[in-house]
C-alpha cells in the first residue's frame, strides 16, 4: 500500500515537473518575440492550467474508458488472471491455499500401541461390568405422563376457529349475492338500451353502474345522449329499476341518473325526478321491472 503511494507521488510529480518546464519554455519563447513581463507570466499560467486540464482529462479516460478494456484483454491469460487475484486478496488467496492441502494425519507406533492397548482395557473392563449386572435386579420405571404444548401437531396450532370458518363463509357468500346482483343489473342495462346506444355508449353506461353499485358516492361521469325515441319517462323507470334492485334511495337515484342522462332529463328537476320515478304512463318504451327489482 504505501510503495503504490509513493508511486502516484512520484508519478504525479514527474508530470506536473514536465508542465512547469513546458510553462517555463513558453515564456522563454514569448520572451524572444519581444512580449512583456507580465504577457510572459500570463502564458505560463495559461501553459500550465492546460497542460494540467489536459492530464487530467487524460487520466480520467483512460481510467472509465481505455482501462477496463486493456484489463479485460489481459485477463484472458491466466498468468496475469491469477496474479490479479492475488494482489486484491493475498489473505483469502492464502487461506485458500491453506485449506486446500490437507496433511496426512501421522501416527507414531507409540500412539498405537497406546490406543490399542486401551481398547483391550475398555473391552475387558465392560465384560466384568456385565457379569456383575447379572445377579442385579432391574426394577421397570413408572412413567409418568407429561402434557407439553411441543406435542400438540402444528397443523392443530394453524386450523383456524370455528368463528372465523363460519365469518369467512358468511362473507363469501356475500360476495357471491352482490356480484349475482351487479351481474343481473347490468344485463339487464346492455338488454334494455341496447337499441338505443351505441357500443361505446353502452358499454360506457355499464361502467359507471358499476361504479355506483359500487360506491356510496356519486361517481363522476360524463354525459351519454340516448336515442330520441326514449322519453323523460324512460330514463326514470330505467332509473327506478336499477336503485331498487342495488336497494338505493330514490334521491340518490334520481341524481345519479340526471347526471349521465342530462341532455334527455336537462328540463326536468331532480325533485321532479324522484317523485315521479316509479309513476305509469300508456305510452313509455321502458316499464317498471319487478322482476329485476
Amino acid at each position: 500500500m504505501e510503495q503504490r503511494k509513493i508511486e502516484h507521488i512520484t508519478l504525479h510529480l514527474i508530470v506536473f515537473g514536465t508542465i512547469a518546464i513546458i510553462g517555463v519554455l513558453a515564456r522563454q519563447t514569448v520572451l524572444h518575440y519581444g512580449w512583456d513581463e507580465f504577457s510572459s507570466y500570463l502564458i505560463l499560467v495559461v501553459c500550465t492550467i492546460i497542460m494540467g486540464a489536459i492530464y487530467l482529462n487524460l487520466q480520467m479516460v483512460f481510467r472509465q474508458l481505455l482501462s477496463p478494456t486493456i484489463e479485460k484483454s489481459f485477463m484472458r491469460f491466466e498468468c496475469y488472471r491469477n496474479k490479479a487475484v492475488v494482489t486484491e486478496n493475498p489473505i483469502e488467496h492464502q487461506e485458500s491455499i491453506e485449506n486446500t492441502i490437507d496433511p496426512e494425519p501421522i501416527v507414531s507406533e507409540s500412539e498405537a500401541e497406546i490406543e490399542t492397548t486401551s481398547d483391550t482395557t475398555e473391552e475387558v473392563s465392560t465384560l466384568s461390568l456385565s457379569e456383575s449386572n447379572e445377579d442385579m435386579v432391574e426394577f421397570p420405571k413408572e412413567e409418568v405422563p407429561t402434557a407439553s404444548i411441543s406435542n400438540i401437531p402444528i397443523n392443530v396450532l394453524n386450523q383456524p376457529s370455528e368463528y372465523e370458518i363460519s365469518r369467512a363463509n358468511a362473507m363469501a357468500e356475500k360476495e357471491r349475492e352482490s356480484q349475482e346482483k351487479l351481474d343481473k343489473v347490468i344485463a339487464y342495462t346492455k338488454q334494455t338500451l341496447v337499441l338505443y346506444l351505441d357500443e361505446a355508449a353502452l358499454n360506457r353506461l355499464c361502467r359507471y353502474v358499476t361504479k355506483y353499485y359500487l360506491s356510496d358516492t356519486l361517481p363522476k361521469v360524463e354525459p351519454i345522449k340516448v336515442d330520441s325515441q326514449l322519453k323523460t319517462i324512460d330514463i326514470m323507470h330505467f332509473g327506478w329499476n336499477i336503485g331498487k334492485a342495488f336497494g338505493k334511495p330514490r334521491l340518490q337515484t334520481a341524481t345519479f341518473i340526471k347526471r349521465v342522462f342530462a341532455h334527455t332529463l336537462r328540463d326536468s328537476e331532480i325533485s321532479t325526478i324522484e317523485r315521479k320515478m316509479s309513476h305509469t304512463e300508456s305510452e313509455c318504451k321502458i316499464k317498471l321491472d319487478k322482476k329485476i327489482a
